[in-house]
């Protein structure tokens, strides 16, 4: 046998370290591939995640007692009173603590801040409604829009006559509702 010469055992030896090489690219690109895989799929279980909570009844029932307790002060006008500025950070701490609290519980390792960078890189991934509820959070002329609503919708139901005497056909006797 005849010995190896030293330039044939040099170019071996870059092979073996390029394709080395040429391996470990390939593993970081599949690790790149495979975290971009699981972040999209932890990017829909968060935005899952979200839109679950935010049709709880539980958070449903939460904001209906809000805007019911809260929608009377509010008057359709182009100035705004300092009351609402003070109910409004009532609502977003009540509905962002309650957001936070849920989320929290169903993904580990969830901030506020990942959700809302999250929302912004995927926002036409997100349900209109539930981005509309979002929105009311950071956009107080939504929020005031959304308390005028509310107050509208009430006072239809109430109608415009509280005092309103309603006779019964059955027995002839005034009902007050």
């Amino acid at each position: 046998a005849r010995p190896l010469r030293p330039n044939l055992v040099k170019r071996a030896f870059n092979l073996h370290v390029g394709l080395s090489h040429f391996h470990e690219d390939l593993r970081h690109i599949h690790l790149k591939r495979l975290e971009a895989v699981v972040s999209t799929q932890s990017t829909g279980t968060l935005i899952g995640h979200l839109q679950d909570v935010v049709l709880e009844d539980e958070f449903q029932d939460l904001q209906e007692q809000f805007l019911s307790q809260n929608c009377e002060e509010f008057e359709d006008e182009d100035e705004n009173k300092l009351i609402y500025t003070d109910i409004y950070n009532k609502y977003i701490d009540t509905l962002e603590g309650y957001i936070c609290k849920r989320l929290e519980e169903l993904q580990p390792g969830f901030t506020m801040s990942k959700l809302l960078t999250l929302i912004q890189a995927r926002k036409d991934e997100v349900d209109p409604e539930l981005f509309e509820t979002l929105a009311s959070l950071a956009d107080f002329g939504l929020f005031k829009e959304t308390m005028l609503n509310y107050k509208s919708e009430k006072d239809n139901e109430m109608g415009d006559f509280p005092s309103l005497v309603v006779t019964s056909l059955a027995c002839g006797l005034p009902l007050r509702p």
